[in-house]
Order: C-alpha cells, then sequence, then structure tokens
C-alpha cells in the first residue's frame, strides 16, 4: 500500500493523452485501459460481492455475502442478519447502503454497516473489484456516521467524492453537527484508497497526501506515558503533504551543492555545534550511502534544506498525525522497524515494509526534526486547530535563523529503545545539536 509509481508506458497509441496526463499526476493509477463492465445491473451485482471486512482488533477478518436466508431488502438497504448460534432470537447484521452505491471505470464504491449486536454500528466504505466482485480495500468512518453524497468524481481515475458527519454524543444527546461536515476525494491507486486534494489534483510522487479536516487524538492515553504526552486531546489540521521518506544522503547533497553556503566547511558556527556531516568526507557523503537517511544535520540545516525544496518541517501535530495512520495497528519489531541497535546503523529509506498510509520509518531509522519549540505543557494549552509552539507558521518560517529554543524531534531511531519509537513520544534538543541518529523528513501544507 504501498507506494506510488509512474506510469511507465501504455500499449495503445491512442492512449498517448493519458499517458501525458498519468506522468502529470506522476503516480500510477488505472487508466481507460482498466475499464470493466458490470454484466448485471448494479444493484445485482451488490448481492454477489464477497465483502472482505476487516476485524477491529486487525487480527484477521470475515467475508461476507448478501445470499441466503436472513436477506432482506428495502429502497435503499440490502440487510444480511446472521442469528447468534445461541437460539436467543438474537442477531448480527451487515446492511448494505444501496442508496449510495456508485460504480466507476474499475470499481464499486459501496457504505457497509457492521452490527455485532451492541450499540455502535460501523460503517465503513468498500472498494470492489468489478473483475473479481471482492473488496481490495476498506476505510473506516466512524459508528453510525451520517453520509450526505457519495458521487463520483472522475471514472476514468477512479476517483468518488464523500461527503459525511461523524456521530458526536453531548450531554447525552447523539447528533450529527453540520458544521463538522467532512469531504474528501478519495482515488483508488495501487489498489487502496488515498486522499486527494481535489478529483483531478496531481500528487507528488513522493509525498502522501492528508486530507482537509483531518482530525484525531494527539497524545497518549497510556498510564505509563510521560508527562509532556498528556492530555490527549483532538486537534483539526488542514490538508499537507508529506514526504515518504526521510531525507537521503543524496537529496541533501544535491542542496549543498547549489548552497555551497551549507557545505561542511562554510556552514556557520551559529547553525551547528561541530559536527555537522561528520561522517562526509568533505562535501562527499560516505560510499553506499546515498539512499541512506542524512544525519549531523541540525534543526536549522533542515529549515534550510526545506526551504529550498519549497517545503518545510511537519509541525508536532502534522507528524503525529501521520505517523498515528501509520502504526494504529501494526506491531514494532525487528522485522518492521530499525531500532534498538538491531542493525547497527541506518538503513537505506524504504527498507521495511511501508505502513497503512504508504510512509515509511516513521519508527525508528532516524528520530525527525520537527517545526516546534519544545513546550512540555503545550498540550494542557494547546489550540485544537492546527497547533504550533514556539510562535506563529509566518514568524517561526521568516525568522528561523534566529530561533534559539529547543526543537522537538520525534520517531526514535536506530539506536532508540522500544520506548522511544512510540508514535506519541517526545524529545528535544537545541537547534544546533548534530548526531549520527537524527534526520528529518519535510512536509508542504495543500494551497487552497
Amino acid at each position: 500500500m504501498k507506494t506510488y509509481y509512474i506510469i511507465a508506458c501504455l500499449l495503445i497509441l491512442s492512449l498517448s493523452q493519458q499517458v501525458v496526463y498519468a506522468q502529470q499526476l506522476q503516480v500510477k493509477e488505472e487508466s481507460a485501459e482498466d475499464f470493466v463492465k458490470l454484466e448485471m445491473p448494479l444493484e445485482e451485482a451488490l448481492t454477489k460481492i464477497t465483502f472482505v471486512v476487516e476485524w477491529l482488533s486487525g487480527d484477521g477478518s470475515d467475508e461476507v455475502i448478501f445470499q441466503g436466508e436472513g436477506v432482506i431488502r428495502t429502497p435503499d438497504k440490502i440487510e444480511l442478519r446472521i442469528p447468534y448460534e445461541d437460539d436467543s432470537g438474537r442477531y448480527s447484521s451487515y446492511t448494505i447502503l444501496t442508496e449510495y452505491a456508485v460504480e466507476t471505470n474499475r470499481y464499486i464504491f459501496v457504505p457497509l454497516d457492521d452490527w455485532g449486536g451492541g450499540s455502535g454500528i460501523f460503517r465503513n466504505l468498500h472498494a470492489v473489484d468489478k473483475k473479481t466482485l471482492r473488496t481490495v480495500d476498506e476505510l473506516s468512518f466512524g459508528d453510525r456516521s451520517r453520509i450526505t453524497e457519495l458521487t463520483v468524481a472522475d471514472p476514468s481515475t477512479n476517483t468518488i467524492s464523500f461527503t459525511y458527519i461523524r456521530r458526536e454524543v453531548r450531554h447525552g444527546n447523539i447528533l450529527h453537527d453540520p458544521d463538522k461536515t467532512i469531504k474528501r476525494h478519495l482515488r483508488m491507486i495501487d489498489r487502496k484508497f488515498r486522499d486527494v486534494a481535489d478529483p483531478l489534483s496531481p500528487i507528488p510522487s513522493d509525498m502522501i497526501f492528508f486530507g482537509t479536516d483531518s482530525f484525531f487524538t494527539m497524545g497518549s492515553w497510556e498510564k505509563d506515558a510521560e508527562t509532556d504526552e498528556k492530555p490527549p486531546h483532538i486537534v483539526l489540521l488542514d490538508a499537507f503533504y508529506i514526504d515518504k521518506y526521510e531525507t537521503t544522503n543524496a537529496q541533501y547533497k544535491e542542496f549543498i551543492d547549489a548552497n555551497p553556503q551549507w557545505q561542511k566547511n562554510r556552514i556557520p558556527k551559529k547553525y551547528h555545534d561541530g559536527d555537522y556531516l561528520k561522517h562526509w568526507n568533505g562535501n562527499n557523503y560516505p560510499p553506499d550511502k546515498g539512499n541512506h537517511p542524512v544525519v549531523y544535520v541540525s534543526w536549522y540545516a533542515a529549515m534550510a534544506y526545506a526551504e529550498w525544496r519549497g517545503k518545510r518541517l511537519p509541525t508536532e501535530a502534522e507528524w503525529e498525525c501521520a505517523a498515528q495512520g501509520s502504526w494504529l495497528w501494526r506491531a514494532i519489531n525487528a522485522d518492521t522497524a530499525n531500532y534498538g541497535e538491531n542493525v547497527g546503523d541506518t538503513t537505506p529509506v524504504g527498507t521495511y515494509p511501508p505502513e497503512a498510509s504508504g510512509l515509511y520509518d516513521m519508527a525508528g531509522n532516524v528520530w525527525e526534526w520537527c517545526l516546534d519549540e519544545y513546550n512540555p505543557d503545550f498540550y494542557a494549552t494547546s489550540p485544537s486547530r492546527n497547533p504550533l509552539a514556539g510562535g506563529t507558521m509566518d514568524n517561526t518560517l521568516s525568522d528561523w535563523r534566529n530561533v534559539k529554543t529547543v526543537r522537538v524531534l520525534r520517531g526514535g531511531s536506530w539506536v532508540s529503545n522500544a520506548k522511544f519509537v512510540r508514535v506519541s513520544d517526545r524529545t528535544r534538543f537545541t537547534p544546533k545539536i548534530t548526531n549520527k541518529a537524527r534526520g528529518f523528513r519535510c512536509v508542504k501544507p495543500v494551497t487552497p
């Protein structure tokens, strides 16, 4: 889920215009060649789909087909009731919301409710391959969320527009606040759901998009979490792109070649601690380390690189939002992350499997500099929208050369033990510090 690739070619010359369009998008997407025609009405096809329903624990899945006994039809729903084995007359059920089912060139998109007999009705959006009539990806959007729109935005790129409101409980009352409506454009890329800024927007090939009105719980509920990870609090973020990979030695060399004032023997002393690019031979990185994350770089150096690329460092909230999506269900161990000196050095970016979001190395490999000033008490007073400690975004970006306060790093590194590669863990150093385990990746805001 995984990575985006440039479409190399198409077999038919008459589709050359689509090649140009796909190259502009810089991602691998199913083309018009993948058009699949249903040989039956859509509603009939819905009853032949094998819905692959992921367990909430993340440890497995069920396969559900709406056939046989227990199928109940209404004008806008098809329900499958599954009786309990205890003959109590109770049942669990799955419900297809047929009024919102749509199809594109290659996929059927259909919301499915999963009710186990309790108080929660878990609503998920399924992407179904029209060739196999089987779920290829599933997106959860909350307990009893209210759908207000699900339409096809661009059938040729398998993009839909999806609008919904999450259910809330306030003072014992259940409501759907229209002021908190969420609109997303979802595109199938590499058979996975991907957010895009708008139906035809290009996605940078080396970045992952996190959509408008991304909100999540920042911090930790865990009893043994550090005090600076508390209290957990809801954060709402504007849309942003984040680099798939940590910045590499090869990429950083491009920067210093174009900006000699940041080369090893020219960088002003105010921007480093004396160990800047310590492991480099002059302005050349170590042999065979071009695709390893750059280390021995200060916060100032990371800021300068990001500015040169037309990007910036992520805020703590952006970083944690991206990382939380990556590691929600996944176990961190020696097969999934470089930490605990299991390898004894950095590893090339992308060595370990990608996360659900498409990001790599959000846990381990190198600590990653963030934009924020470190404030141990910030979570108690943090604004709920686009929080940034230590000043405004404009002031921080325009005056970063004069910053003196300690800065945040996130994600742990190849020398960190498991405690420090947790999503919510925070550490900090002065902006001049450099060492063998600190690097960075960049973000880019989405222009409205």
